[in-house]
């Protein structure tokens, strides 16, 4: 008598391999997620710095400018505090005045001064990464900082 199917060796000889292969993949492809996060925020770091300069320049050809301003990010949340130069007083708005793609940092803060000097510090909970730019600097820095020590002390007003 024939019989078909699989034997018992058979079957915990595929379990093993198959277990094996996991124990493999799985580190690498949890690697590959994290690395996409990390690689998200210092695309959005960029994207940011590169949306200080251009406000900045656009502010040069106009006459009711909003500087020096200072954006500040809070679980996501965008606070803008900027000295009105037409009317030479202190606001505060909630909109979103940098145009930029990607998401919100999840803390941390970007002051742009009258003379067009850029400052970031800013933070992302996923990646725990703090990217840092001071003026002068060609590039952004990524630091294990933080979110309590990535911000800036700067004063618009």
């Amino acid at each position: 008598m024939k019989r078909n199917g699989f034997t018992l060796v058979e079957l915990l000889a595929v379990i093993t391999i198959l277990a094996i292969i996991a124990t493999i993949t799985v580190p690498i492809v949890i690697n590959v997620f994290e690395d996409a996060e990390s690689n998200a925020f210092e695309d959005d770091a960029m994207n940011l710095s590169r949306a200080a300069d251009n406000y900045y320049t656009a502010l040069t050809l106009e006459s009711d400018t909003k500087l020096p301003l200072l954006v500040t990010f809070n679980n996501g949340k965008e606070t803008n505090k900027y000295l009105n130069n037409a009317n030479n007083q202190c606001e505060t708005s909630n909109d979103r005045i940098l145009e930029y793609s990607g998401q919100n940092p999840d803390g941390g803060n970007i002051f742009i001064d009258k003379n067009g000097d850029i400052y970031l510090a800013i933070y992302d909970g996923e990646s725990r990464k703090c990217a840092i730019k001071n003026p002068g600097d060609s590039t952004i820095t990524f630091t294990d900082k933080s979110k309590a020590e990535c911000k800036l002390d700067n004063n618009p007003c």
